[in-house]
């Protein structure tokens, strides 16, 4: 009779790679409301930098519906500005400006939303480079030539207690 010596191992499964969105819905403020007056989105406008020669940014300006032009208001920027435009995207940033504006829990502001720069000779991002450096290159965009534009354009406070900017991933870095 012959005897097998063998070495039994359990069989285990890899763990699954987890889901974060698994959870997550969009909150009551991310939805769009009835009787929540809608702001207006102009844009995309066109903005040549100066800071990075040879690129241009689209960006974006949201209105909110109780704006009047004859007091100041508070800015918002948000980077990579598209993503924050739709009202239907993964981050409804107008939808939450007019809920929380209506409810006053959010000062009157515009908001502006600014890509990254694209290359005019071949329309190739230039994100990395004004995102990820830990210099002021890219506030210049933002300070020097974007806000001008917005204050010639709106009523916005130049207090920068009354500023705010925001991003994902890079667009936080920057």
């Amino acid at each position: 009779m012959a005897a097998s010596i063998g070495v039994a191992s359990a069989q285990r499964r890899a763990p699954a790679e987890p889901n974060y969105d698994a959870f997550y819905e969009l909150g009551p403020h991310s939805l769009v409301r009835r009787g929540v007056p809608k702001g207006k989105v102009v844009g995309p406008l066109t903005l040549p930098s100066a800071a990075f020669p040879g690129v241009d940014h689209d960006y974006w300006v949201y209105v909110p519906a109780q704006y009047d032009g004859k007091t100041d208001v508070s800015l918002m920027v948000f980077n990579d500005g598209a993503t924050y435009m739709q009202p239907d995207g993964y981050y409804p940033a107008v939808n939450v400006l007019d809920n929380l504006i209506f409810r006053r829990e959010l000062p009157l502001m515009i908001a502006a939303s600014i890509d990254p720069g694209k290359f005019r000779a071949d329309g190739k991002t230039n994100r990395q480079p004004e995102y990820d450096p830990v210099t002021d290159r890219y506030s210049r965009v933002v300070v020097g030539e974007l806000l001008p534009k917005l204050y010639a354009e709106y009523r916005i406070s130049r207090d920068p207690d009354r500023h705010g900017i925001a991003g994902w991933s890079s667009g936080a870095i920057a």
